[in-house]
């Protein structure tokens, strides 16, 4: 069972998490989330001291949830290659799922990325551990070699991210879905 603080915490968390990806993280104010969330303002400030801690938990919070389903998704699969595929297919369920919103971390750095500094290593440590991740799929995966590790790390990396970003502009899965096509092409 959670301890009150957990669940207090969750709830600010859950509500925060809905407002910064729907409305964006300038347009929600703390009394936004205080209302909706319907906790205490002194509740808010016990455990965020401000809407910028508040935003720091969010971004690993979300991390933590986002790469947990990911690995979960991945390990399902069998062969190696389609492992690198899987991450496609995970990212369209995904943005599926938020309406081709587009990558929360990717919205939360255009808005305040430069304003604390906190913000954006969360950021990068998220977007690292992406790559990270892919880097060890791709060493395992006995792809092509008509690119070294490296390179199709990168690649699926840079690939991935501009569907992403491009998805949200079309509301369509297709660039993500057409990414897929083409490394699949290279593994």
């Amino acid at each position: 069972m959670k301890q009150r603080g957990q669940v207090v915490i969750d709830k600010i968390l859950d509500t925060a998490e809905h407002l910064f990806y729907t409305q964006g993280y300038s347009n929600t104010g703390i009394n936004q989330i205080i209302d909706e969330a319907d906790i205490a303002k002194a509740s808010l400030y016990k455990h965020f001291e401000t809407k910028t801690d508040l935003l720091v938990a969010y971004v690993q919070r979300t991390h933590e949830r986002w790469f947990s389903r990911l690995e979960n998704s991945v390990t399902k699969v069998e062969d190696p290659q389609k492992k690198l595929l899987a991450i496609f297919d995970y990212h369209i369920e995904r943005q599926e799922i938020r309406q081709f919103g587009g990558c929360p971390f990717i919205k939360v750095n255009d808005e305040a990325g430069t304003d604390d500094p906190r913000v954006l290593a969360q950021i990068r440590l998220m977007k690292q551990h992406s790559k990270e991740f892919i880097k060890g799929l791709v060493a395992d995966s006995g792809h092509k070699k008509e690119l070294t590790d490296e390179e199709l790390t990168e690649t699926i990396y840079t690939m991935l991210e501009g569907a992403i970003v491009t998805a949200s502009v079309f509301k369509s899965a297709s660039p993500i879905q057409s990414a897929k096509h083409i490394i699949q092409k290279l593994i």
